[in-house]
Order: structure tokens, then C-alpha cells, then sequence
């Protein structure tokens, strides 16, 4: 729970003294039009509200704050029935003694320990008390919403963030394989393949770390980690990558490295997986305001489906419940020979 401790003094010393301004004028001008004069409600209110001001800070702070919301029951209900008691006669003394003398001098023909008056004088006075109290409470449960909606986004956010992370080491662990292959088996390509590892790692460097890209740029970085794949698997992959229809789109935004795993899965499960021909098929394009990325790729036989484990695939379904939650589709059918992967989400 927040503590009352961790509101702003000022705010709340602003907002009570608005109380008791309003307070007093509406007592003032109420009561003063109600019996047609208004110097008698003024010398009522300016008598009584300094023991209203008392009042109600000692239920707020001590009733209620102090003894209710660490729930000392004992302490609140003792403290409770003290003020009442306590305040009642002192509002009774204040007006018996002050203000009935000069406006009302029947009144001092019953005694000062009249209960029944005191009684209506422990209302009248809590009656206000009680308003005020609320007033603090619904304002102090207002702000407990506000800090705990804050603490929900910092949390998912810190969450996301440490998800949108860990892409980049597992992307390098992938890459680094493919680099060790490559390394052994044509050790002719390794510069080409170093430059285009190179300008991988700067997208990531650079661009990674944002809410959300150009599909352009997120394009761009597919087909570089596309090309530095083929470099490793050469004429035996067959190959189709269908982005053209937004490649140079730089007003739809999505969030970074999103698409790579469904990539990366399709060769890691497909291509690597196979010692003959394999082929990859992929498909980005967009139906009203929702963007659809199809991938599929063939598969060995009695393979395991691709999307049952692994650390990319997990972080990319806790993203989507991040970035898209309960507004996302992820769509995966295997097939005898072949595995279909697709992903839609509003743009």
C-alpha cells in the first residue's frame, strides 16, 4: 500500500485548505441566506471552524490513518469514540459559552450538560468531519491507483526491455555458428560474410534499443541476415522472399527484430537440419491497419515442431503479450515435410 508519507505535503495542504475554504463559504453564505443574516453565520462559522479544523485532523491523521489503515482496530474504535465525545462537548462549550449568549439567550435555559444538544452537536460537527476525511481518503486511493498503474508499466517495460535483450545474444549465438560452418567449409566467403555481420550488428546497435522501427529498416535487416544465411547453405536452399510490397513503406512502425525469429527458426529447423535441397518461403504484407508475416520452410521428416522450445520463440510469445496483448495471432501448422508459421498484429 502507499503510505500516506509518500504524497506530495504541498498537494495535500493545497487541496485541504480548498476544503475549508469552501467549506466556510458555503456555511457562510448557506446558513446566513437561510436565516437572513448574514453577521450571525459569519461569528457561527468563525467560532466553530478552528475545532472543525482540529477535529477533522485528528480522525485523518490519527483515527483513521494512524490506527485504521494498519488496521489496529482496538486503537481506531477507542480513538474514535474519544473524538466524538471529546469534540461534541467542546463544540457545545464553544457555542454556550460565545455564540448563544449574544444570538440565541433562551438556549442557556437548559444546562450546559444537555446530552440531547450535545448529541446534535457531535452530528452536526462530524458530519463535516466525516466529509473531509472522505474527501483526503478518495484522494489518497486516486493517487494509490495513479503510483500503482505507474509501478504496472515500469514493470513491463523493465520486462520487455530485458526480453528485447537477450535477441541479441542469441542472435550472435546463432551467427557465430553459422560463422564457424562457413569458416570450415568456404573459408573464401568469410570477409563478405564478416561485412554483412558487421552492418547486422550495427541495426542492432542503433536501432534495437527503440519502441518501434520503419518496416523499411526492419526489412532491410531481414534480407542482410538472409543473404549472410544463403552464403552458408549456397545453391542447395531455395529461397523466396516476398517484402517487396513494403520495402520502402518508412511510415509503418513496428517493433524491432520482431520478425527475426520466425527467420531464424526456418533455418535453424529447416535448412540446417536438411543435408539436400530445402527451401524457405516468406511472406510480409498488409490487410487494412494489420500487418501479416508468413514463413514456411520444409522440414525433415519426423522433425519436432519448431515453435515447442527455444529461448527465441519464448521471448518472441512474451513479447507479443507485451506489445499486443490479447490482440495478436500466432498461427503454427506442421505438416508432414513442411512447417507453416504465421504472426498478424496491428500496426
Amino acid at each position: 500500500m502507499v503510505r500516506f508519507s509518500s504524497l506530495k505535503p504541498y498537494k495535500q495542504v493545497w487541496t485541504q485548505s480548498v476544503f475549508w475554504l469552501a467549506y466556510f463559504l458555503f456555511e457562510w453564505l448557506n446558513t446566513g441566506a437561510y436565516l437572513d443574516n448574514f453577521q450571525q453565520s459569519l461569528c457561527f462559522i468563525t467560532i466553530n471552524l478552528p475545532l472543525l479544523i482540529i477535529a477533522g485532523y485528528w480522525h485523518l491523521v490519527v483515527t483513521v490513518r494512524h490506527f485504521l489503515l494498519t488496521n489496529r482496530m482496538l486503537e481506531f474504535s477507542l480513538s474514535l469514540v474519544v473524538g466524538l465525545l471529546v469534540f461534541g462537548v467542546l463544540r457545545r462549550y464553544i457555542n454556550y459559552t460565545w455564540f448563544y449568549p449574544i444570538y440565541h439567550p433562551n438556549a442557556l435555559e437548559k444546562p450546559f450538560l444537555y446530552w440531547p444538544k450535545i448529541l446534535a452537536e457531535t452530528m452536526q460537527l462530524h458530519l463535516v468531519v466525516v466529509l473531509f476525511v472522505a474527501v483526503d481518503l478518495v484522494r489518497h486511493a486516486l493517487r494509490q491507483q495513479q503510483l500503482s498503474e505507474t509501478y504496472r508499466r515500469e514493470k513491463v517495460s523493465a520486462e520487455y526491455r530485458l526480453l528485447q535483450s537477450q535477441v541479441q545474444p542469441h542472435f550472435l549465438f546463432n551467427t557465430l555458428n553459422n560463422l564457424i560452418s562457413v569458416s570450415m567449409h568456404q573459408p573464401g566467403q568469410m570477409p563478405n560474410l564478416l561485412h554483412q555481420l558487421g552492418g547486422l550488428l550495427s541495426y542492432q546497435l542503433h536501432e534495437s534499443h527503440r519502441d518501434t522501427v520503419p518496416v523499411s529498416k526492419e526489412i532491410a535487416y531481414l534480407k542482410d541476415y538472409i543473404s549472410l544465411e544463403q552464403i552458408r547453405y549456397g545453391e542447395r536452399l531455395d529461397l523466396q522472399a516476398n517484402f517487396n510490397y513494403l520495402i520502402n513503406s518508412d511510415q509503418i512502425m513496428i517493433p524491432p527484430m520482431l520478425l527475426l525469429p520466425f527467420v531464424e527458426n526456418a533455418f535453424k529447423h529447416g535448412a540446417a537440419q536438411t543435408e539436400g535441397p530445402c527451401w524457405i518461403q516468406m511472406h510480409l504484407s498488409l490487410n487494412g491497419n494489420r500487418l501479416v508475416f508468413s514463413v514456411e520452410n520444409s522440414v525433415p521428416e519426423g522433425s519436432p515442431a519448431p515453435f515447442t522450445s527455444g529461448l527465441g520463440l519464448s521471448n518472441l510469445k512474451k513479447r507479443l503479450e507485451i506489445l499486443f496483448p490479447g490482440s495478436y495471432e500466432l498461427v503454427t501448422m506442421p505438416e508432414e515435410g513442411q512447417f507453416l508459421a504465421v504472426l498478424k498484429f496491428d500496426i
